[in-house]
């Protein structure tokens, strides 16, 4: 996992507003998406967050993986296409890290069926 210091941050030309990101803070936020309707702008930020941690080497249990997992699905409650890409990246980034082999055979503005 690349660190950035000051020094990086300043040569880089700006900060990264996801660079002090907590794991656990973000797994919590993800408790949005059980809310009813969905906000897609909050689902597709906070999915954004999730891939970023995953992308920069953070380590997700199997237990937050799974947890994890199962909230994004919620979020294909949603008709928002750009959310349902969104939760298919995740997905795919997650599928690495589950033990458990879960399948995602298609999905419609109703939900995954």
């Amino acid at each position: 996992m690349k660190k950035f210091d000051k020094k990086n941050e300043k040569s880089s030309g700006g900060s990264n507003p996801f660079q002090h990101l907590e794991k656990s803070a973000i797994l919590q936020e993800a408790r949005v998406f059980n809310e009813t309707p969905v906000s897609p702008r909050k689902g597709a930020h906070i999915l954004t967050k999730i891939l970023y941690l995953i992308n920069h080497g953070e380590h997700l249990g199997t237990m937050e993986a799974t947890q994890a997992f199962f909230a994004v699905t919620k979020l294909f409650q949603s008709n928002d296409l750009t959310l349902h890409q969104m939760c298919y990246l995740t997905i795919k980034e997650m599928s690495c890290i589950e033990e458990d082999v879960i399948i995602v055979t298609s999905s419609s503005g109703g939900g995954i069926q």
